[in-house]
């Protein structure tokens, strides 16, 4: 619906506005008919329709001048609470007091949910046009002990090698990240499924291919009261595990270490008895286009 088929007013004293480290939070007041809070609430979240099978966006709106700015809650209420219309309540669910002479007021909370173009990290996936996407990770590392019959001591003239017990540990630089892909119409239930447990087959979010794991995904629901059903939030994780080879480059989580080095090198890629790693590969773009109805 276009903005013009709504009347509304913005209110005096509106906006009011919080700037921050973590972001910019503003708060706009309108005033409209009662019966256009809907339409008008819809306008300012964004909506999606369906034709065929492929959604069709209509854009959250920004905050005019603060780019990525967008709407995360609103409030409605009557603007004169003692002019109610109650004709149409007549049993708990027949209806609602309407407010038709002095309107509703329309309360839209703006919060900063994205970055404009990935420019904090441009090798974050591309997402469809209307819908948005964040990124936070833990990254850190992770222990391995290794068998101290392999090492030596260096400083000796006869360099022995290390007592059993005295296995040094090598950090692995490790940890997780979250993907949250926001105003989702038809989340991808199918690709979700088949790489959870999958490794990346490409370099992604600037991980070498075989360095990051797909854990799994925790989906919820934003703005179901649309007659579309609303979007979806979902939000990936996944588990990097990110090791340099001596000769360059970088392997992750097919590959062992091994006492006696191949070609020099310590880390080993794994498989079983058929030639199969342990974790399967997968192409992870599929995770951030729209399923099927």
């Amino acid at each position: 619906m276009p903005t013009s088929a709504i009347a509304f007013e913005e209110l005096e004293g509106s906006p009011t506005i919080r700037v921050s480290q973590r972001g910019t939070v503003a708060v706009r007041e309108f005033r409209c008919d009662w019966s256009d809070w809907p339409a008008l609430a819809r306008l300012l979240v964004g909506d999606f329709e369906l034709v065929g099978s492929s959604p069709t966006f209509a854009a959250p709106l920004e905050f005019p001048g603060v780019p990525n700015l967008v709407v995360s809650e609103i409030a409605v209420e009557p603007f004169d609470g003692g002019a109610p219309d109650g004709v149409g309540v007549t049993t708990l669910v027949s209806g609602t007091n309407r407010y038709p002479i002095a309107g509703a007021r329309v309360t839209a909370t703006y919060r900063s949910l994205f970055d404009a173009a990935g420019a904090a990290r441009g090798d974050l996936p591309v997402v469809p046009d209307g819908t948005l996407l964040t990124y936070e990770a833990e990254l850190g590392t992770e222990a391995q002990s290794l068998p101290g019959r392999t090492w030596h001591w260096v400083a000796s003239p006869t360099n022995p090698p290390l007592l059993g017990d005295q296995g040094p540990s090598l950090l692995i630089p490790s940890g997780a990240f979250h993907l949250t892909w926001q105003r989702v119409p038809l989340p991808p239930w199918d690709a979700i499924r088949q790489l959870r447990g999958a490794v990346n087959d490409a370099a992604f979010v600037g991980s070498p291919a075989g360095t990051v794991l797909f854990l799994g995904a925790t989906v919820e629901r934003q703005f179901p009261f649309s007659p579309s059903g609303g979007f979806w939030e979902v939000s990936y994780t996944f588990a990097e595990r990110t090791i340099a080879l001596d000769g360059g480059g970088s392997v992750g989580w097919n590959y062992q270490y091994k006492e006696t080095p191949v070609a020099g090198e310590h880390w080993v890629a794994i498989a079983d008895d058929s030639g199969n790693p342990p974790y399967r590969s997968g192409d992870f773009s599929s995770l951030f286009e729209f399923g099927t109805v």
